[in-house]
């Protein structure tokens, strides 16, 4: 990137506040510019085809979709150079930022996070670099040497991104009812992925489903 180049970025979070305090610091910096916000993946692939951004800052979870189904198909699209992705979410488990990686992202950082480490992270990116914050660097190598505190992660791999992102709120004490008002699906919806979950890792009922997940969120938080 040169350096007299303005960078655009592409926003995509289906909060408006988040949109609106990430475009209004990127706003006050001279060399980056928002140059669109999305609040899904159709309309996140939309604004990228249209508006050629040269990274999107994004988080995993999304009004009906899900961030990492969008770097997945931002980095497998034929057209053209792929855009940087930095994924600004919420969740602190190295799991989460596993996924990201290897779906493609270029960097990861939690909303717990001050604005200038957002900006540093964007202009890592941007030079090249894959961005992690030190915390989370040191719970990534920790999962890829097999030590840390994280004993239910292997556990955890089996499940698809939605079934992981929603055995998260399990454990968080979030009824079905209130899973699917914050993912904006069905209750059926919601309940069909607790099926899933409770084959993929054996548990026999509800009572042992919260329990594990309790446990995930409490080892992994």
């Amino acid at each position: 990137m040169m350096s007299t180049s303005i960078a655009k970025i592409l926003i995509v979070d289906d909060h408006p506040m988040v949109r609106e305090g990430l475009a209004g610091r990127i706003a006050s910096e001279p060399d980056l510019e928002v140059c669109g916000e999305a609040v899904d993946v159709d309309d996140a692939l939309q604004q990228t085809k249209e508006l050629l951004p040269d990274l999107i800052i994004v988080d995993i979870s999304l009004k009906t979709s899900h961030g990492i189904d969008l770097i997945k198909q931002l980095k497998s699209s034929g057209r053209g150079a792929h855009p940087k992705v930095l994924v600004h979410t919420m969740y602190t488990e190295s799991l989460y930022a596993d996924r990201a990686l290897q779906a493609g992202a270029d960097g990861y950082i939690t909303k717990q996070e001050a604005p200038e480490q957002v900006l540093l992270a964007i202009r890592g990116i941007l030079r090249g670099n894959i961005y992690l914050s030190t915390e989370m660097s040191q719970r990534v190598l920790s999962r890829a040497v097999g030590r840390g505190n994280e004993n239910a992660a292997p556990t955890a791999e089996k499940l698809s991104d939605r079934e992981l992102e929603i055995f998260r709120l399990i454990g968080e004490g979030l009824t079905t009812g209130q899973i699917a008002s914050r993912l904006h699906l069905s209750t059926h919806t919601i309940h069909t992925h607790r099926e899933n979950i409770k084959h993929k890792l054996e548990l026999h009922n509800a009572a042992e489903l919260n329990r594990a997940a309790v446990r995930w969120v409490l080892e992994n938080g």
